[in-house]
């Protein structure tokens, strides 16, 4: 099964352009800021914070994934090829491929880009309105997006609640630890981001079988876009020492700079 169309790039982990909220009086325009629960629920858009309440601080996971300049190591334009392979007993699996095409550097360092997220009849619409002008890398993004589409459909749960659950967990229980990982024929240093944000869920009975799904990502500034990989596996809570009931891959496997 694929994953559902994603038409809107980038409507995950980033906080929203401006995180003041005009009041409900319309007449004066008045701001306010927001509270921490109110900014949880307008992030969905992939871009720099241009102000943030005072006191209010990001965990280092958050960071590393969504506030860092992924792209600020790639000085001209590559194309980035990511294999991803799903596998497990649960359901079929495939093999697929993931393009990310930096087309052009702009004067401010932001990058324009092009995303090609799986092909043929899997592939996820993104809009070239959110490849533009970019810093973070969009695959971070089409990927989680998709991760929770695909739990609402395997499951009895809905994709906002799986959401929320992965934010609490990356700003709350993730773990960042340093690791190596060979890329390009040599050994680069880089950060592994771990959680397994739903084994403590009040909801889980509506999706107890996959209550100890685990998210894994390695990121390494020797890696062109940052992103070499993420993982997410779902062990057979009966068998967990036997083949898991899905995995997901996604790899950077090669780069191309172009001529």
């Amino acid at each position: 099964m694929t994953r559902l169309l994603i038409a809107v790039f980038c409507t995950f982990l980033f906080i929203s352009n401006s995180v003041f909220a005009e009041t409900d009086t319309e007449e004066d325009k008045l701001k306010r800021e927001l509270s921490r629960e109110e900014i949880d629920a307008r992030i969905g858009r992939m871009g720099e914070v241009e102000t943030i309440p005072e006191g209010f601080s990001f965990s280092d996971a958050e960071n590393k994934l969504w506030l860092s300049d992924h792209l600020s190591n790639i000085d001209r334009p590559v194309r980035l090829y990511y294999e991803f392979v799903k596998s497990g007993t649960y359901e079929e699996g495939f093999t697929d491929a993931v393009y990310l095409d930096i087309i052009k550097v702009n004067d401010d360092g932001t990058k324009n880009a092009i995303l090609d997220f799986f092909t043929a009849a899997r592939k996820q619409a993104v809009s070239s309105d959110n490849v533009t002008n970019i810093t973070g890398n969009p695959v971070l993004a089409i990927f989680m997006q998709g991760d929770v589409y695909e739990m609402n459909r395997l499951t009895e749960g809905h994709w906002r609640h799986f959401q929320k659950m992965i934010k609490i967990a990356l700003r709350e229980n993730a773990s960042v630890e340093p690791v190596s990982i060979d890329f390009n024929g040599k050994k680069v240093s880089g950060d592994k981001i771990s959680f397994s944000p739903f084994l403590n869920d009040p909801h889980k009975s509506d999706f107890e079988q996959f209550a100890q799904k685990t998210y894994e990502f390695i990121l390494s500034e020797d890696v062109p876009g940052t992103l070499y990989q993420i993982r997410t596996i779902i062990r057979n809570p009966t068998e967990p020492d036997k083949a898991p009931l899905m995995e997901e891959t996604l790899t950077l496997i090669e780069t191309t700079y172009k001529s």
